[in-house]
């Protein structure tokens, strides 16, 4: 999210209620439009079924396929995605545009050709038709490309454009389907996806145009020169491959159990657990948007002094200085956004007991619901230490971090399967997350403690080049024209 605070910090200098409304304003929107967009177009692709009486098998099949890419594309391109966000960090730093675009290219060819051997795989046995498969992978290959373009539109600062490419490619969706539902004879679920699919593939359209319009053409850029850096930043790739397996995990396994809904012989999920779920999750977007705030106007700030003072020689006592400042901001901030996200989870608590009863959800489900609440409320604090000690590219221990939060999600989740049954749904997530929190906490806190020794004398003293398969094949491909970003320096191509 670098690259809001331009806009945030104009708006608190005002320092008058209205500029502070805008400010916040502009970070929800930011955080939670692109998601708030796509759950409305799904959302209203349901209603429009209803109204035209698509029931049963063919609503579920729809429901399913969404939710199934979207689970598994966050999954399947976490990893990728942080990876490519590291390489395009680094070649935007030294000015070396060239590979920028051709780079997104190379990734999406990657991610799509993987996500298209994962799907023939889970489609090959399915009785699905086969148009109802391609589709579905349609749906799903698009979503991986969605996230990979998001980091290039987040590098250049184009968050207006993102939101109102969202908007245009949901309406579109919105619109097909009426069309296809009734115009056309085509099977409702197939009817959904393809406006789905329509949807999804102009909003990746926009994107593209938006992100070659600041980077330029491909041309003759080196559309695979990331991938040493698969070798040099695997942690990385671990890292949020683990986190997003361990915020799905309690769904997978929960699927497994007596709540499971087997559709169409081939999706098999658990409505009851993923939709209580997704409520309560909604309740942290709070958090996400008062840290962006924080982070962007306070935070950034004082990492940016920290650092210009080491790397531009200033004397013991600046840095000293610059260190107490960054560490203070740290925890007050910290301290600041648990305070404010645990007024939203209580008020969250307080209306979803209300309304959820009132829906017809049973009592146990609305228990389960007050669970997960505060297992979310714990889930974005691990999320924000998360993100605070990539910052500072502390790479072994937030490995360890999402390690723990999916090694515990899948120790406890089984056990609530096979022994804890259907009162310990929600419960196994909430103790997994907590633990998780303490773990990043005791982190946070030694690493806070040892700021100086870890950023100055934990580095190597010689930088040590990668030589494996993958810079092998990276040489092989480019030979002299390949530039190892990392040993560049400044110069500009």
């Amino acid at each position: 999210m670098a690259g809001v605070g331009f806009e945030l910090k104009k708006l608190f200098t005002a320092r008058t209620a209205a500029g502070h409304i805008k400010a916040y304003s502009y970070s929800a929107i930011i955080t939670a439009g692109p998601f708030a967009l796509m759950t409305s177009m799904v959302l209203a692709v349901q209603s429009l079924f209803a109204y035209y009486g698509v029931e049963g098998e063919a609503a579920q099949i729809f429901v399913a396929s969404v939710v199934y890419a979207f689970v598994f594309s966050q999954i399947f391109s976490a990893g990728f995605v942080m990876v490519l966000t590291r390489y395009l960090a680094d070649s935007l730093s030294l000015g070396r545009f060239s590979d920028a675009t051709a780079s997104l290219f190379g990734m999406g060819a990657i991610l799509t050709s993987l996500g298209a051997v994962a799907a023939g795989i889970f489609f090959w046995d399915k009785p699905l038709p086969l148009l109802t498969k391609w589709l579905g992978y349609l749906f799903f290959a698009e979503l991986l490309l969605a996230w990979t373009e998001s980091v290039y539109l987040s590098a250049v600062k184009r968050y207006s454009r993102l939101l109102i490419s969202y908007l245009i490619g949901v309406l579109t969706s919105i619109f097909l389907v009426w069309v296809f539902l009734t115009q056309t004879e085509m099977q409702a679920e197939q009817a959904g996806l393809l406006a789905m699919d329509i949807g999804m593939g102009l909003i990746n359209l926009l994107f593209l145009l938006h992100i070659t319009e600041y980077f330029g053409r491909p041309k003759m850029g080196q559309n695979f020169a990331f991938l040493p850096y698969f070798e040099r930043h695997w942690r990385l790739f671990f890292t949020a491959t683990f986190y997003m397996l361990g915020l799905f995990l309690p769904n997978l396994i929960i699927w497994q159990g007596e709540w499971g809904v087997l559709v169409g012989g081939t999706y098999l999920y658990s409505p009851i657990y993923d939709v209580v779920t997704f409520y309560a999750f909604l309740s942290i977007l709070p958090l996400m948007t008062m840290f962006v705030v924080t982070v962007e106007t306070n935070f950034y700030e004082c990492y940016a002094n920290y650092f210009t003072y080491i790397t531009q020689k200033g004397n013991f006592r600046e840095i000293d200085d610059a260190r107490k400042d960054l560490l203070h901001t740290l925890w007050f901030e910290l301290r600041h956004i648990i305070e404010f996200q645990l007024v939203f989870t209580l008020v969250a608590l307080a209306i979803g007991n209300y309304l959820l009863s009132w829906s017809g959800i049973t009592y146990n489900q609305v228990n389960m619901y007050n669970v997960l609440l505060f297992g979310a409320f714990f889930t974005g604090l691990l999320q924000l230490v998360y993100i605070l000690l990539v910052y500072f590219d502390y790479q072994k221990s937030v490995l360890s971090l999402s390690a723990v939060f999916f090694l515990s999600n899948l120790v406890l989740g089984v056990w609530g399967l096979y022994f804890g049954g259907t009162y310990s749904y929600g419960f196994t997530f909430f103790m997994a997350a907590a633990l998780s929190f303490i773990w990043a906490f005791i982190k946070l806190n030694h690493f806070a403690k040892r700021i100086n020794y870890l950023v100055f004398c934990s580095q190597p003293v010689f930088y040590n080049a990668t030589n494996g398969i993958l810079t092998k094949f990276t040489l092989w491909l480019y030979g002299d024209k390949y530039v190892n970003l990392e040993t560049a320096g400044g110069e500009k191509k």
